[in-house]
């Protein structure tokens, strides 16, 4: 990677070609975000996004060989997101490819790393004899939410602090409820414990900004 300094903003867009290696016998599985160039020996399941201007996205799903079966919601998910955000607001995934990869021991929910979202497998593995109505409805809203993040919330939403960061999260999440109930997800989120204003005053954790539900965004203030 180039070590100089590049502006990266949502109008200055810095482009970076990256290689990662390590020990086969250590890391069997290496994965990194953007357009593949070359790689090496890996297992995903495989599907296309066709655009509403004709272009094809790859779209892989990575998890262990025996989950692979278990990843067929989490893929229509992620194919209604993108055509959600193209009917809504007119945008187009901007790359040629997104991967997903989902592993059981990932200590948030599921992170948006461009082109490259880490999951926490429970949010993406679901069969029809051990999820329940709530598990596929989780997968679709998460799947929706860090989709969502890739043009909306991380690129029109600029946080000028830490404390600004429930700004995105709270517009990812009332978009995120769109492709469910809206309704249902005010019930749910202004029930809870973590239930707070757009933008706090304090905070005791900062994974509170990640974790919290921000869903009133007239809070804002």
């Amino acid at each position: 990677m180039d070590s100089i300094f590049q502006q990266d903003r949502p109008d200055i867009m810095a482009k970076y070609t990256c290689r990662i290696e390590g020990d086969k016998s250590l890391y069997p599985v290496l994965l990194s975000n953007g357009n593949l160039i070359e790689q090496g020996d890996l297992e995903s399941k495989d599907d296309t996004f066709i655009t509403r201007s004709g272009r094809n996205v790859s779209l892989r799903i990575w998890t262990p060989a025996e989950d692979v079966p278990k990843t067929a919601h989490a893929m229509c998910s992620l194919k209604e997101a993108m055509k959600w955000d193209e009917d809504v607001f007119g945008l187009e995934y901007d790359l040629d490819l997104f991967n997903i990869v989902a592993v059981p021991d990932f200590n948030m929910g599921a992170m948006e790393n461009k082109s490259l979202n880490i999951f926490n497998s429970k949010l993406v593995l679901a069969s029809p004899e051990t999820a329940s109505d709530a598990d596929y409805a989780a997968i679709l809203g998460v799947i929706g939410h860090d989709y969502f993040h890739n043009w909306i919330s991380n690129r029109l939403v600029t946080c000028r602090d830490w404390f600004q960061l429930s700004l995105k999260e709270g517009l990812t999440v009332f978009l995120s409820s769109d492709m469910g109930s809206r309704t249902v997800k005010l019930i749910a989120d202004d029930s809870g414990p973590e239930a707070h204003p757009v933008r706090p005053h304090s905070y005791i954790k900062m994974d509170n900004f990640y974790a919290g539900k921000f869903t009133h965004l007239s809070n804002s203030g």
